[in-house]
């Protein structure tokens, strides 16, 4: 009787690599909705979402690049969950905020109109802040410079033990859409050898097997 492969064998991630394929290709995900809203993630990826923010419960979620704006509703809705005061907000950017998403009625939830990166956004962000620190996920523009320039001025936003989350990771052929050029994994790459207080922590996904943000949950240690 032959044996199964042990977790990671060769054999076991071309599967993995495969169904990576398949499934973020078949557009699927882009078709999800929370709540009547579009939410452009992975299934897998919103449980690792879920998990974090009940261990930590954040004083805020800053996110950048909400498209059609499910997750910054999906954050607001955990914050409820996990019983954190009014307080605790959802910061959601974005370079052009949709009607739709103007529609988005949460107590928690605060929209910035702009491009991530810009001083005036910073500036607004921070107006909204008041000196806490919380955790992060980026998923704006996903060209290597941009994410790398967010990078740099969205850490400090991240407690000790919190994340900051790149997403989408996954594109530029790790493993899917391979022709797009250099993002968000080659922007990480160049980050974690300038900032040692951040670590990659695959844990938190790895059970899963895949995650449209693979090495990109980084886990502020310093």
């Amino acid at each position: 009787m032959a044996k199964t492969p042990p977790l990671g064998a060769p054999v076991e991630a071309e599967v993995v690599d495969a169904f990576h394929r398949l499934y973020y290709h078949s557009l699927g995900w882009d078709r999800n909705r929370f709540l009547g809203y579009q939410i452009k993630q992975c299934p897998f990826d919103l449980h690792v979402y879920q998990e974090v923010v009940f261990r930590l419960r954040p004083r805020f979620i800053l996110q950048t690049g909400i498209a059609g704006g499910a997750s910054a509703l999906f954050f607001a809705a955990l914050l409820d969950l996990v019983g954190m005061d009014p307080g605790a907000l959802v910061i959601g950017v974005d370079a052009v905020l949709t009607p739709e998403i103007r529609t988005l009625n949460h107590p928690r939830i605060r929209l910035v109109e702009g491009n991530s990166t810009s001083v005036r956004t910073i500036r607004e962000i921070e107006s909204l802040l008041s000196g806490d620190v919380g955790m992060v996920s980026l998923d704006s523009d996903h060209s290597a410079p941009h994410v790398s320039e967010e990078l740099r001025l969205y850490r400090e936003y991240v407690a000790i033990g919190a994340y900051l989350v790149v997403e989408d990771t996954n594109i530029n052929g790790h493993p899917v859409f391979p022709g797009f050029g250099p993002g968000p994994l080659e922007a990480v790459e160049a980050f974690l050898r300038e900032d040692r207080r951040f670590v990659r922590d695959d844990e938190v996904w790895r059970r899963n097997l895949f995650s449209f943000h693979q090495y990109g949950w980084l886990k502020r240690v310093g």
